[in-house]
């Protein structure tokens, strides 16, 4: 059996449960596909292209190695598969469920079409704590942690790859028409940058985190920086998950046996973990209410603001203009570095919508 590996926000090779399932039924077709529909949305930035094609880099190394191949390929889907299944025939699609924008949910709808006329069958695998579908929240923490608890996935020693298939190759900003990234201190893309990056917080850099969140300052070394890494796949929420229980066994442990221990460590790792469970939450909430990516919660909201907001105060707020010090340096901070720590992120958004009166939706943007 040949199967498509369909890579989306899911750039790693350990505990990926497609990829794993893939190899033991037969040869893979690793695919990544950069889609006009994605990178021209108003919302992409050219600092995403360049860590996901970081992740790339490593993510075609790591396949490589077991004797994979990663294949490359440009367009919208699912066009895309049609040609590849005319240069090597495939029988299921395996990937990754995906809670995203309107843009992939109406492309998963066209690709699930597809697959529905050409006989194919695509399997999604939840790859987070998010419940597709789910019928009641009641419960929803015990099997959010149900998952979290499950046993991790270890990469595949050995990838059998579809021949005849061309592997293409990956595209710069040039190539794709965008914008170089202006963000000079952007966090570099790939699963051994995002491993580094949470033991480092797990070590040391985190040991404050329960107050360092709150700051700007502090927050740039002392929140977990995982943000990215996260969003594009290249660590498992599972084992971040996992690897803050291991912590907390060692720090009860040393604890026990009265050794040296600075007890932040405790609040700060509890307050860690909670944040963990926000970040499926509120994705749950975009899973279950899609509408809320372009409409107010509540329709008491509706036309409250002017849809078209005003340019000057917008184009202010954008460039760090509007003469309130902090917000300014807020957003300078993250124009540069395309990361602030989210309760900046959050009083960013306040003051668009509330001092300046600007519909969240172009500030959201």
């Amino acid at each position: 059996m040949t199967s498509v590996v369909w890579f989306k926000r899911d750039l790693r090779v350990d505990d990926h449960a497609p990829l794993a399932d893939a190899t033991e039924q037969g040869a893979a077709i690793c695919l990544f596909v950069y889609e006009p529909e994605i990178y021209q949305a108003e919302e992409f930035d050219p600092s995403h292209l360049e860590f996901i094609n970081q992740s790339l880099l490593e993510l075609r190394d790591n396949l490589e190695s077991r004797g994979g191949q990663l294949v490359i390929r440009h367009g919208a889907m699912p066009e895309v598969l049609h040609e590849l299944r005319n240069e090597h025939a495939f029988d299921q699609i395996l990937s990754h469920e995906e809670t995203g924008n309107q843009a992939t949910y109406h492309r998963d709808r066209r690709v699930a079409e597809w697959c529905r006329h050409h006989g194919v069958n695509w399997i999604e695998i939840p790859q987070h704590g998010v419940e597709r579908p789910c019928r009641s929240r009641d419960g929803w923490a015990g099997r959010w942690a149900k998952r979290m608890k499950a046993d991790t996935i270890a990469p595949p020693e050995q990838i059998t790859s579809a021949s005849g298939v061309e592997t293409g190759r990956l595209l710069n900003a040039k190539d794709l028409g965008l914008k170089q990234s202006g963000k000079t201190e952007a966090r570099p893309g790939g699963e051994s940058h995002a491993r580094a990056t949470l033991e480092s917080f797990l070590a040391h850099r985190g040991v404050n985190y329960r107050k360092d969140m709150s700051s700007p300052v502090e927050g740039w070394d002392g929140c977990s920086r995982l943000s990215p890494y996260l969003a594009y796949g290249n660590i498992s929420i599972r084992t971040v998950f996992q690897a803050v229980q291991e912590r907390k066994a060692d720090l009860r442990w040393r604890e026990a046996e009265g050794l040296d221990l600075d007890k932040r460590w405790f609040g700060s790792l509890q307050s860690f973990g909670g944040r963990l469970r926000w970040h499926c939450h509120f994705m749950q909430k975009l899973e279950d209410a899609p509408r809320l990516e372009h409409e107010n919660l509540h329709p008491a909201y509706d036309g409250l603001r002017p849809e078209m907001p005003d340019a000057d105060r917008l184009t202010a707020w954008e460039r760090g203009e509007t003469g309130l010090p902090f917000v300014d340096a807020c957003m300078r901070s993250l124009a540069a570095t395309g990361w602030i720590n989210f309760r900046m992120r959050a009083m960013l958004m306040a003051v668009a919508s509330y001092h300046l009166w600007l519909d969240w939706r172009r500030p959201g943007e």
